[in-house]
C-alpha cells in the first residue's frame, strides 16, 4: 500500500496478491464490526511509507467522508467511513481476491470531491514492482 500525491488524481494504491488482499478486506471487516478507529498498519496491511487510519464516521452528523491526508505532505492518512462503506468495501475487496482471475482492480471511493481514491489491484504489475528498489 502506498499513497502516491498528486495535484490532480491522488490515490492510495494497494498491490497484491490474493492472500495479501484478503488482509485489507479483512481489517476492513473487522472496522465494519467493531467500528472506532482502526490503523490498517497495525492489522497486516503492508506499507514501507504509508499509514492508514480507518475512523468510524457519521454521514448524517456532516462529516467530511472518505480518505484524506492529515496535514499536507503527510504520508499519513485518515479515511473516514461509515460502518456500511467498510463492510461494502471489505466485500469488493474479497470478491476481487477470490474472483480466480489473473488480473482485476476495484477503487474504493466516497463520492466526495477531492477525497483520495483507493485502487486495489490485483496481477496488473509485474513482481518487481513491489519491491522498494523498483521504485
Amino acid at each position: 500500500m502506498s499513497f502516491m500525491p498528486s495535484d490532480f488524481h491522488p490515490i492510495l494504491l494497494v498491490l497484491g496478491h490474493a492472500e495479501e488482499l484478503l488482509v485489507l478486506a479483512n481489517a476492513l471487516g473487522k472496522f465494519a464490526e467493531q467500528g472506532g478507529q482502526l490503523v490498517l498498519n497495525d492489522e497486516g496491511v503492508h506499507s514501507t511509507d504509508t499509514r492508514v487510519t480507518l475512523q468510524q464516521s457519521d454521514p448524517d452528523a456532516g462529516e467530511k467522508l472518505g480518505l484524506w491526508q492529515t496535514s499536507p505532505r503527510s504520508m499519513d492518512l485518515t479515511w473516514r467511513l461509515p460502518l456500511a462503506y467498510a463492510r461494502i468495501f471489505s466485500d469488493e475487496v474479497a470478491n476481487l481476491a477470490n474472483a480466480g482471475e489473473p488480473a482485476g482492480s476495484t477503487t474504493l471511493e466516497c463520492d466526495r470531491l477531492g477525497e483520495i481514491r483507493v485502487k486495489v489491484s490485483i496481477g496488473e504489475w509485474e513482481e518487481n514492482y513491489l519491491t522498494d528498489g523498483f521504485r
